[in-house]
């Protein structure tokens, strides 16, 4: 199954990545005809989708993405079609394929309009050529306007490339954007297609490579992908039938201050659902309510003048999710403390979460054993800037928080990026609005913990550990996409098959 139309398990482009490749396939076999096979899809497409639209607005500007509008308004003219051409780039200014495309409009059964001249609720379909990929920063006029006016209209939109205004390399939309229904792109899915702002404006996506044959994208080196559950469940490895608990490790959650048990209890049934061998938590004062909620986990009370003693004490420990509702008080910044400075736990594989990151943001400090998992909110506190500022380029945020930190940077929210210090970045464009409620984080952090207590890598535990968060948080909606209302405890009960699915195949 395709998540928004992606496939899973590839590279992602920036816009002059495509370029560079479009640009040496062009070098042997010329570049038009890859503007006409661009238009081409979008027209066949539009046919499949809209197969009753006979009225078309096709707003086109200057360069290749306005060129593709022309060959579209060229084909469903000559399929006598009630095209209606609004170009934003004078004739004159037209140059290479973009010119040519132009040239080879009929002269009649095609209507020319201005902008001004237009109604566009008289049409059944907008075909949005404007913008293209090379947008960077706010929409200004004319366009601002125009987008504003097709956005309040009913009138569906199909996006050639990406939809205008959103910025193809970060998913950034800065003041505004189509909102499309259907997005057309070609040569390689654009990386900003599936992060930040970019699941509020890009539609269902189709990808068309224009048959540019393999070896002018092996010339290329990429090092962001996309991934979700299903490309990478092959890494869930079936248990040796003999088998017993010291062979799947020792997960440990510090947390669960006063007023905050709650999040400690989801995180630590998410590291026992998730495999871990052993299951543990220090809390401030709540073992009870944890141990009557869920039974399976060691929980105990740890006083703060008994933290250095506990973890002197520490042994046989292979992993630590510190944070879920671990609070700001004396007593969570004893643990901070103590964490970062024991030798024991130099070792472990750690992660980091809620209040943690915002110790570690007032405490940096370098640790490469560490999967760190802030929202927006936490990742611009670490990084010492505004939320508004990481959503505007979250791959750079991202890489930034673990160049900086050590280990792995899980960026959460829509299109969560997964980076390393070294430069590897996955997009897991999984789950879904209903995942905005308290507690998630809570989970997603379990889930991780108890994976790297069975010894995946951190990487491999993070796109585990983000793919299957998301993946549960789908079947929980289900087909009815029931968002609203969703609890984080409910993907609990998902959690066996999508960690056992060569036992359990989807």
């Amino acid at each position: 199954m395709k998540r928004h139309g992606l496939d899973t398990g590839v590279a992602l482009y920036t816009s002059s990545q495509v370029r560079d490749i479009e640009a040496d396939f062009g070098q042997e076999e010329g570049t038009y005809a890859l503007m006409e096979a661009a238009g081409s899809a979008v027209y066949q497409e539009l046919k499949i989708r809209w197969p009753h639209a006979r009225r078309i607005l096709i707003l086109s500007g200057k360069g290749n993405n306005g060129g593709d509008g022309y060959v579209v308004a060229r084909l469903a003219a000559e399929e006598r079609k009630k095209v209606t051409l609004c170009n934003f780039c004078p004739r004159e200014r037209l140059k290479g394929d973009a010119l040519t495309a132009f040239k080879k409009l009929p002269r009649s059964g095609l209507q020319y309009s201005l902008w001004e001249q237009i109604e566009v609720g008289e049409f059944d379909l907008i075909i949005d050529a404007l913008l293209g990929t090379g947008i960077k920063g706010p929409v200004r006029a004319p366009f601002d306007e125009v987008i504003r006016l097709v956005n309040l209209s009913s009138v569906p939109v199909l996006s050639v490339d990406v939809p205008s205004g959103l910025e193809a390399d970060t998913g950034n939309v800065f003041n505004l954007a189509i909102q499309a229904d259907y997005t057309v792109t070609f040569i390689g899915h654009k990386r900003g297609l599936y992060t930040g702002d970019s699941a509020n404006y890009r539609g269902d996506v189709r990808l068309f490579n224009l048959n540019i044959p393999t070896q002018f994208y092996q010339k290329h080196q990429f090092n962001v992908f996309a991934e979700n559950w299903r490309s990478l469940k092959y890494k869930l490895k079936p248990r040796d039938p003999v088998s017993h608990k010291g062979n799947y490790g020792h997960c440990k959650i510090i947390g669960g201050a006063n007023g905050m048990l709650g999040a400690a209890v989801l995180a630590s049934g998410a590291a026992a659902k998730s495999g871990s061998g052993l299951t543990s938590a220090w809390l401030q004062n709540g073992s009870v309510g944890l141990v009557s909620r869920q039974p399976e986990i060691m929980a105990l009370d740890v006083a703060k003048e008994d933290i250095s003693i506990n973890l002197e004490a520490i042994n046989s420990v292979n992993s630590l999710v510190v944070g879920p509702g671990l609070g700001r008080g004396d007593w969570a910044q004893t643990w901070m403390q103590k964490v970062s400075e024991s030798d024991k736990l130099k070792s472990c594989a750690k992660v980091y979460d809620a209040d943690a990151l915002n110790w570690l943001a007032e405490n940096p400090n370098f640790d490469g054993r560490r999967v760190l998992t802030p929202h927006p909110g936490e990742a611009g506190r670490l990084l010492g800037i505004s939320s508004l500022a990481v959503n505007q380029d979250r791959f750079t945020s991202s890489h930034a928080i673990a160049q900086k930190y050590g280990g792995i940077c899980v960026l959460k929210g829509s299109g969560t990026v997964v980076s390393d210090a070294n430069g590897l970045q996955v997009v897991c464009p999984v789950g879904n609005p209903g995942m905005a409620s308290g507690g998630m984080g809570d989970i997603l952090a379990g889930i991780i913990g108890g994976l790297l207590a069975q010894g995946y890598s951190l990487m491999d535990a993070a796109l585990l550990g983000v793919c299957i968060h998301g993946e549960a948080a789908d079947r929980v909606a289900g087909i009815k996409n029931q968002h609203r209302g969703m609890l984080a405890s409910e993907l609990l009960q998902h959690l066996p098959d999508l960690l056992n699915p060569l036992q359990n195949s989807d």
